[in-house]
This record gives structure tokens, sequence and C-alpha cells, in this order.
């Protein structure tokens, strides 16, 4: 990794003075806290931190605002935001939200970062994430004695972290340091990305810390590798000559590591860490098969090819399914059904038009733009990897949240095969992280709302609208858990079995 030392003595600082002198006058001469009508790197950085901060600075020229939730679509860019439930000012806040294309602060971050690395190499997590996940990926930037930096230890292209008292559990915020002092960031909803002076942003010991991406040859691709890169996670993963867990081991990976995946296909179902796939994919730089559970993404991942031809292994093992294009067997019905770009019928362009009935792989869906259509409201939209394009389901054949089929989250939350479709009912219904009024919320359904039930269990007795009951249904697709009370039908749900699903409690 390239290092440009502080301090190394006259020469150094001559060097400096003069390729500050070369900058634009609107950027050497800013000043003050308030927002700069400039974007450009400041001082020395090296080329992926120029790569950064020209994407970054780009969607600044764009005037492209801040929408909450943007940007963590199956891809880095641009996407529809959501609704802030976290509070009813945040709720107000963000109404618009939904409705709007744009990047909340990780998401910005996410999508500068992806241009100058190649691949995604942030992920689709929140700030938190971000900064406590980084693993090999970047390094954690620190200070005189290890505590927190200061700013003139930081470098362009760096990401800085805030919250309210300057702890990282509490971290809400980042942002990209251009360097001279300055940082830019997508940071309120509906208001477009700014560039601001950073004291005005860490000040009231709000700064939690720095990150500093990859730079230099560490880092750069070797040749030879077929593929795009991605990145594993977890812990002594097994990468295996064939895509079953028989198969004989190619070698193992210690901890989160960048790999080259060729391509992709199905294998033998897998269930670890809470997930199950059958999903594979060959990666060129180790020379074998690895799960894409431990592939940070989605679970079929929409940017590598399938195998096909002679890539393709037919040693899929036992349990193995489907051929090698599908990321499930589903069919459409309808004619001339649009296929999009985006799933939006508003910002997605027409990619390509099913004339009848096909049979197509779905290899993850997303809530996104609400559709009407055929007598059907649904906002759920399915990516056809085959395609390389959106489908709504309304014209997908089965329930309006398709089972079996992972959300495209980049958590690769699969809805399991078998998950009963059911509604609920009621406005405002809350969907909390455990089987609990007290626990965190999730998300709230602004209305009756066509669900997929994984399981039912016993938990904290609710009252509300009339009724009491103890008892709380899994809902997959959003990761959460809902009182059955707001479920159409009985108390407790005939067919649908108690639940003892690893990983949910």
């Amino acid at each position: 990794m390239r290092t440009l030392r502080r301090g190394a003595g006259p020469v150094a600082l001559m060097v400096t003075a003069l390729l500050l002198a070369l900058l634009p006058t609107t950027a050497a001469q800013a000043a003050g806290t308030g927002e700069q009508n400039w974007c450009a790197v400041q001082g020395i950085a090296s080329p992926e931190a120029h790569r950064a901060i020209d994407a970054a600075c780009a969607e600044w020229r764009a005037r492209t605002v801040y929408t909450w939730g943007g940007g963590h679509g199956p891809a880095p860019g641009q996407s529809y935001g959501t609704w802030d439930l976290s509070s009813p000012s945040h709720f107000e806040e963000t109404a618009l939200d939904p409705q709007t294309r744009g990047f909340d602060c990780s998401g910005f971050a996410r999508w500068a970062w992806s241009r100058a690395a190649g691949y995604d190499i942030l992920g689709g997590g929140t700030a938190w994430d971000m900064y406590v996940n980084g693993g090999r990926k970047y390094q954690q930037v620190h200070g005189a004695g290890g505590g927190k930096p200061a700013v003139s230890d930081m470098q362009p292209g760096d990401l800085v972290y805030t919250a309210v008292g300057g702890q990282v559990k509490d971290i809400t915020h980042m942002m990209i340091y251009l360097g001279g002092g300055y940082v830019v960031e997508a940071y309120q909803s509906q208001l477009p990305i700014r560039v601001i002076d950073i004291n005005s942003r860490i000040s009231d010991n709000r700064l939690v810390g720095v990150s500093r991406m990859p730079q230099g040859s560490p880092f750069t691709e070797p040749t030879g590798y077929d593929g795009t890169l991605q990145v594993t996670w977890g812990t002594d993963v097994a990468v295996r000559q064939h895509p079953n867990r028989s198969a004989g081991q190619v070698t193992r990976l210690s901890g989160p590591d960048i790999v080259y995946a060729k391509c992709q296909q199905r294998g033998e179902r897998v269930t670890a860490e809470g997930y199950t796939n059958d999903a594979w994919t060959y990666l060129s730089n180790r020379g074998g098969w690895i799960s894409n559970i431990f592939l940070r993404g989605p679970a079929w991942l929409p940017e590598v090819p399938t195998c096909s031809g002679s890539d393709y292994d037919a040693q899929i093992g036992p349990g193995g399914g489907g051929d090698a294009t599908q990321g499930g067997a589903y069919g459409t019905w309808g004619t001339d059904v649009a296929l999009r770009s985006q799933p939006s019928t508003v910002n997605g362009t027409t990619v390509a038009r099913l004339a009848g009935p096909t049979s197509v792989a779905v290899s993850c869906q997303m809530h996104a733009q609400s559709v009407t259509s055929e007598g059907y409201t649904n906002d759920a939209w399915s990516y056809l990897p085959q395609y390389g394009a959106w489908i709504t389901n309304i014209y997908l054949k089965g329930d309006a949240w398709l089972a079996g089929v992972p959300a495209c989250d980049g958590r690769g939350t699969a809805t399991p095969v078998g998950a009963h479709a059911y509604s609920t009912w009621g406005t405002g219904v809350t969907i909390r992280s455990t089987p609990s009024a007290g626990a965190g919320v999730v998300t709230r359904l602004s209305g009756p709302t066509g669900v997929a039930v994984s399981c039912q269990k016993h938990a904290e007795s609710v009252t509300a609208e009339g009724y009491t009951n103890d008892t709380w249904s899994y809902l997959p697709e959003y990761q959460g858990w809902v009182s059955n009370i707001y479920m159409k039908g009985d108390a407790w749900l005939d067919g649908v079995r108690n639940c003892v699903i690893p990983g949910v409690s």
C-alpha cells in the first residue's frame, strides 16, 4: 500500500505547495464552514481516491439528492429510498423518499468507492456496518497513541464516520474526505449532496473514526484471473472441487477474502450460518467452488454470469437444484410484458418484451415502485438474470412475494419454499425485530399487505384492536415479526408450523 509521509522535509513541503497551487482557484481559495460551490480532490491523492472523489463529485454536480435507504440495491448506484420509521419526526422527514431516487450517506460512499475499486467493496450495509465489518478490505486510521485521528491524519478518499457522542455503537452518518479540511456528503432527505467544512460536522465530539480504502499494489488486480471481484465473509470457509459438500477441498479461507467469481450455477443445497442456498460460484483465483452463502451480496449474484458450456459442473451432489440458468424456475403470464432496467415503470427503460407466457429465471426480488395492472397492485419486483432486467411480480405466476426467492437486499435472505401466503389488515402495523411489542421496529405496513409467513410461535401477549393474542408470525422478506392480531385468519394460523428455524428466535 502506498503511504504518503508527512513532515518529510522541505522538498516534500515544496511539492505539496506546488500541487496545491495547481488546484482550481475556487477550490484552493475556499473558506468557511458553509456549503461550498465546488467539489474536487484537495491535495495529494492516490489514483483510487481520485476515482472515488470523481464519482462522488459527478453526483454533486448532478445535484443528486439524499433519500433514506438509497443506494442499497443489489448493485451500487442510485435507488429509491424508503421511510425512516425510527420516530414520527424521521417518518415525516422521509415521507417522499420512497418516490425519490438517490443515495443515503452509506449508499453514496458505496457507489463512489465501487467506481474506484472496480467492484462493490463496501457492500450494501449501513454506515455502522461499513465501519465495523471492513476486515482486510480496508483499514482504520488512528491518531497519536492509537486514538481517534485528527483532520491532519486524514487523506483524500478516506471515509469519516460520526455519531452523537462519538461512540461506534451509535454511528449514524459517514462522509467522504476531499482533503484540505472538506468533505462531500449525502446528508438530509430531499436535499442535494453537498461539500462542507469537516469541522462543522465533527464538532461536539461527534467523530467516531476514519477508514482508509485500499490504494496501491496490494489490491491491484492480478493478471490471469477471470471474473468479477467479490468479497467473502466468515472464517474457515471451504473451497471445493465441485459445487457440492462432498467434493474434495481445494483450500480453506481463514477469513474474509477478495476473490474472482468466474460464474455461478445451482449445486447442492447448503444450510449454514442461518441461510439456505443452492447457488455456488467458481473462484478462478482459488481454482474451486464456494457456496454463495459465503459471498457478500444476494443469494444469486446479478453481476456474475451463469456457468454454461465447459464451465458448467454437473457434479452437483445430492439435493442439487435446477439447471444452469435458473435462479428459481418461474413462469410469466400475460402478453407484451415489459422487462425494465430498474424496478420502476418511470425510471426503468424497457430492456425487452415478453410476447407471451415465458419460463424465466428469478435470482432475487425487492420492494420498489408500486404498480397497478391487470386488476392487481404490487410493489414487488423480481430480477431476471438472463435478461439483466426487472419484472413486476404482477406478471409472475405465484404469490405477490415469491416463496423460495431471496430478497435483493445484500443479505441473501431467502423466503423458504413452503412459506404461506397471508395478508395483514389495519394501518401502521409494526414489524419488529423480535416477537415482542418492545422490540426494535423493522418497518411499518401502511395498509393491508400480502405477506409470506414462514412460521409462528407463542411469545409476548399483546392486546390491540380489541383482541389479545400471544402468537407472532415471522415474515422472511421483512426479516421481522408481526403479532397475529394483525394477520387475517385464526389466532394461530392454520397450516403454518411452529418456528424451529435456526437463526429465527
